[in-house]
């Protein structure tokens, strides 16, 4: 007799062929589990005749549906918030497809993926009478607060269904362990820090050209992380320096810093094709230094340890930051790059025009001695061993 797997459902809505974590998730536990996977859009093609893998795409949600439900946020915040917080989740069409699409469907764990699957996902763990890991992806009620209506209205919310829905979470995950020891002040549970860490691979090794140094910056097109700046600091940069860049997101604004490049720094920027979260790392491996200047406009700004970090790392390349205390501190601890002293491109330039060629190939050996400390292997087996131990308890309940 061939007995089955456990089930595994998997919710997260984003777009699902674009996030590394929730990859990274279903890479690790798809060798032990079987998988029912909800996100946006199609699944990557790697996995899309996968047996062990059921994947449900639901469309994200168009602005103009939000609109009529803004009220219900505003009375919120005077009138029974409970009420309000619910009907504003229950009322989206998002939502209610995502639970018509998985009621008939029987796991044995539940994987949510940040506050917005929360309440879905402890939907389904009663129904099915089941544990669910919540994984929080930043630190959720300051996601926008430098937004006023966020502060003002969708903040509230997000602190309600954390101490209403998260509380009963079998286990809870979370990206650095700054936003854990948050988490546990101000909620009272203390997540597992699992790192954004991608697949360790040795990548091929080169010398650093003293008179052609080449920087990438690869991620979202988010007008928010004003990229222009790296724009700026290559300006100023000696001739030695290029800057690439490989963005998704934001169309409008990625053609905007096209024009702007071509204005300020004309012939020192260029824009690669995107590709998949899986080749990142080899992609980017060729270049020199890896740089990311994210101002700390907001709290979870402030302590982000992101996904590029870790590509950075894992492709061999030195790291150049700003300030930004999380990525800062790690960038030095592990020497692995230079943290400027501000966010002014002329600053930044200058500590960039300081460093030798050897000095950023001292600074690529201790990326790569950081990669083969943090991967997704060390960080991944503790969500696997997490899954295994949830799903015994729950089985010995029974």
């Amino acid at each position: 007799m061939v007995l089955s797997r456990p089930t595994i459902c998997i919710i997260s809505f984003s777009p699902i062929a674009r996030d590394a974590r929730v990859l990274r998730q279903i890479d690790y536990l798809t060798p032990h589990y079987d998988l029912v996977v909800l996100g946006y859009g199609a699944p990557p093609q790697r996995w899309q005749n996968a047996d062990s893998v059921r994947w449900l795409s639901i469309d994200p949600p168009r602005w103009y549906e939000m609109q009529h439900l803004k009220a219900l946020l505003i009375a919120g915040k005077v009138w029974q918030p409970s009420v309000c917080y619910e009907l504003w989740y229950w009322l989206q069409r998002l939502y209610r497809q995502a639970f018509e699409q998985l009621r008939q469907i029987r796991a044995d764990l539940v994987f949510a993926n940040d506050w917005s699957a929360l309440p879905l996902g402890w939907r389904l763990a009663a129904r099915w009478n089941t544990p669910m890991i919540l994984d929080l992806h930043e630190y959720a009620p300051l996601e926008w607060e430098e937004q006023w209506k966020w502060r003002l209205f969708a903040a509230p919310m997000t602190v309600y269904f954390l101490r209403h829905y998260a509380v009963h979470a079998a286990a809870t995950l979370t990206v650095a362990p700054e936003i854990a020891r948050r988490y546990h002040k101000e909620f009272g549970f203390l997540p597992t820090v699992v790192l954004n860490a991608p697949e360790y691979a040795p990548v091929e090794d080169h010398t650093v050209d003293p008179h052609t140094v080449r920087l990438i910056h690869h991620g979202g097109a988010i007008r928010a992380r004003a990229l222009e700046l790296m724009i700026d600091t290559i300006r100023l940069c000696d001739r030695r320096y290029h800057l690439s860049f490989m963005l998704v997101g934001d169309e409008g604004y990625i053609r905007r810093l096209h024009a702007y490049a071509d204005r300020v720094a004309p012939g020192r920027v260029t824009f690669l094709d995107p590709v998949a979260p899986d080749q990142i790392v080899p992609k980017i491996a060729s270049f020199d230094i890896g740089i990311f200047l994210l101002q700390p406009t907001n709290y979870n700004y402030s302590i982000a340890l992101p996904n590029k970090l870790f590509d950075f790392i894992h492709a061999g390349l030195a790291v150049c930051v700003g300030p930004s205390p999380g990525m800062a501190a790690f960038v030095r601890e592990w020497r692995c790059g230079v943290v400027a002293p501000s966010f002014d491109p002329a600053e930044v330039a200058a500590t960039l025009n300081r460093l030798s060629a050897e000095e950023i190939q001292t600074m690529r050996c201790a990326a790569r001695a950081a990669a083969a400390r943090m991967n997704a292997s060390t960080e991944m087996t503790k969500v696997v061993e997490l899954c295994n131990r949830l799903l015994r308890r729950a089985q010995a309940a029974r």
